[in-house]
């Protein structure tokens, strides 16, 4: 009796050879997954996800070529990282379009909150210094627009998004290092992923230039993205396995001159609200 091997067409023949040899053995496809994301091979895993039908609801951005088209709309990928898995897409909205963003969030600014671990409730602190604006999803046209973008890009359902956040730090405005993945350990996390499940990845979009400081900063990584209006940051909370990615810890660094205006996005597992 023979076994039929699996071919993916965008390995080569030694990679499908090593993926066919670990099949056989027995090892889960997550795990040979996160190998070959570590490699580079997105496309790649998204065949073999497809091709074993297993769906770990999990964006899936198409880095075949260095930039993605959509709504007649040149996105190019100008940075990109495995550990923590991170994407930087320039030109992701026009300079007009974040304005329009600025503007709708003015009258709405409250003091930004954190979730307590423990609990589950918000509450303000001084490890997060910015003003936050919540938007319900598709809340008006251009938050419209934003999301569908951003559903567009990563290939993931608009309903496994969180309502839109824009923060404005001044200066001196920051947030320091942090996780965006919920604690489940914890009661508050427990109770935080009743809704939607676990926070899987962050998209971040900066609506302004910023003189000075500012950076989102992934310091177990050693790198930071510095803000630019209409440039897009989008990174993973957590592995292929599920579990929480311990490099996905970030932090907004202070803001020393100007103004900085964000757009935040969290991805949810199943369907949020």
């Amino acid at each position: 009796m023979t076994t039929t091997s699996y071919l993916n067409p965008h390995l080569t023949q030694e990679w499908n050879d090593w993926l066919n040899t670990n099949i056989s053995n027995g090892v889960e496809i997550t795990t040979l997954a996160q190998t070959l994301e570590q490699h580079g091979y997105h496309i790649a895993v998204g065949d073999l996800l497809k091709n074993y039908q297993i769906d770990i609801k999990h964006p899936q951005i198409d880095l075949s070529k260095n930039f993605i088209d959509i709504d007649n709309r040149r996105i190019p990928i100008i940075f990109t990282a495995q550990a923590p898995k991170v994407v930087v897409f320039d030109n992701f909205l026009s300079h007009e379009e974040c304005q329009q963003l600025i503007a709708c969030a003015e009258d709405k600014f409250q003091t930004a909150t954190v979730v307590n671990a423990q609990t589950g409730e918000y509450f303000t602190t001084t490890e997060r210094t910015s003003m936050n604006a919540v938007f319900q999803r598709q809340e008006n046209a251009i938050i419209s627009v934003l999301e569908n973008r951003i559903a567009q890009v990563l290939n993931f359902p608009i309903d496994n998004g969180e309502g839109l956040q824009i923060l404005r730090y001044h200066s001196g405005g920051e947030y320091k290092p942090h996780f965006d993945f919920f604690d489940t350990t914890k009661v508050g996390g427990q109770k935080a992923i009743e809704i939607g499940g676990q926070r899987v990845a962050t998209f971040l979009t900066y609506l302004s230039d910023v003189e000075s400081g500012g950076a989102t900063r992934f310091p177990s990584a050693n790198f930071e993205i510095r803000p630019k209006a209409g440039m897009a940051l989008y990174f993973s909370n957590i592995l292929l396995n599920k579990n929480p990615d311990p490099l996905s810890l970030h932090s907004s660094v202070p803001v020393i001159t100007g103004t900085k205006y964000i757009a935040t996005k969290w991805l949810r597992q199943y369907p949020y609200g």
